[in-house]
């Protein structure tokens, strides 16, 4: 049984493990995503865990997956090429989504995916946005199963930036 709760500065250290293992896995996959110091970095856990915006999923005592959970206005979101977003009112945006290759297959990334629509569902937000780089196609897919619609490509400022975008609009209960 997984336990999804909010990142503790207690987990930080098996979490910066997790995430290195996710940034050898897509180079293992030929894909720039995360590559050359352009990965998931301490200060920004941290920032993410102070925040209250980093979420983790616990599976037989490890930290199985993780994601950010993010408030805010994102000006890189702002600039989407193609069809755009629906709707303009508030939105959280999910950032740094890793699972750990000892859980993969088990579909934790689709889990983690649902219980973060229910933390926006109970802070009164139905708008969820998500990006991914281009050749990492096993994400891709795990965002369009978990029901997200591609929306056009966003462009973060550094090299292979480049996103495709998706979003998921929940129904309040």
């Amino acid at each position: 049984m997984e336990k999804f709760r909010k990142t503790t500065e207690e987990d930080l250290v098996e979490l910066m493990v997790l995430f290195e293992e996710g940034i050898a896995f897509l180079k293992a996959q030929g894909s720039p995503q995360w590559q050359d110091g352009y990965g998931p970095k301490e200060n920004q856990i941290k920032a993410d865990i102070a925040n209250g915006e980093s979420y983790v999923l616990v599976k037989d005592g490890k930290i199985a997956a993780s994601a950010a959970l993010v408030s805010g206005d994102d000006p890189v979101y702002n600039a989407i090429t193609g069809a755009g977003w629906e709707g303009n009112g508030p939105y959280l945006s999910i950032h740094r989504v890793v699972v750990s290759s000892h859980f993969k297959g088990q579909k934790l990334s689709a889990k983690l995916l649902q219980a973060l629509e229910v933390v926006a569902l109970e802070q009164g937000i139905v708008d969820l946005r998500i990006d991914t780089y281009k050749a990492n196609i096993g994400m891709q897919k795990n965002i369009q199963a978990a029901g997200y619609q591609y929306k056009g490509e966003v462009t973060f400022p550094f090299p292979n930036g480049e996103r495709l975008a998706f979003q998921k609009r929940l129904t309040a209960s």
